[in-house]
């Protein structure tokens, strides 16, 4: 009995106690001196979408650095995140530079609010990035909570979910 309360004890301390939604991750280019800093969060609900993109789909938002040489001491977790794009794990959005491309957002109980959206440069269709990134990127270090809402190829408008909390105060920049 006694290993067994042992035991559950040391697997209750090897979980963490708040897993927050948020992964950063760093590019480092060690020959050129540079890095990039990401923070990434996937949505919490899945979309399904007909073939050849069925199984369900889920956003992730990416909020991103510029790419910058590090200064003596400096480190990539210490770059502030500046950039914003959505991509899709399956699925196309529609967004192209001859029409109006926007996404509807509501953060917390807030008012809908619509943010013009850019098609990726490499004519990619799975990411979209946000032409106002620093109002986007404020919004989501100040509320807990956002639905997103995107136009997708042969399917509409689907809402996608995000729990925004866990960006600890080092990420939030």
């Amino acid at each position: 009995m006694k290993r067994l309360l042992c035991f559950i004890a040391l697997m209750g301390l090897s979980q963490p106690l708040f897993a927050s939604p948020w992964v950063a991750s760093y590019d480092n280019d060690e020959m050129r001196g540079t890095a990039r800093k990401f923070l990434q969060n996937e949505s919490s609900n899945d979309v399904q979408f007909e073939f050849p993109y069925n199984g369900g789909s889920k956003m992730v938002i990416t909020l991103r650095s510029k790419k910058i040489e590090l200064k003596s001491g400096q480190k990539p977790e210490d770059l502030k995140v500046t950039e914003a794009l959505l991509s899709i794990t399956k699925g196309q959005f529609i967004c192209h530079s001859f029409n109006d491309c926007q996404v509807a957002v509501k953060f917390d109980d807030g008012k809908i609010q619509k943010y013009s959206m850019t098609e990726a440069g490499d004519g990619s269709s799975d990411v979209i990035f946000f032409d106002q990134s620093s109002s986007f990127i404020k919004n989501v270090q100040s509320h807990k909570n956002l639905i997103i809402e995107a136009e997708f190829y042969q399917a509409g408008a689907r809402q996608f979910k995000f729990d925004l909390d866990g960006m600890n105060v080092s990420q939030k920049n």
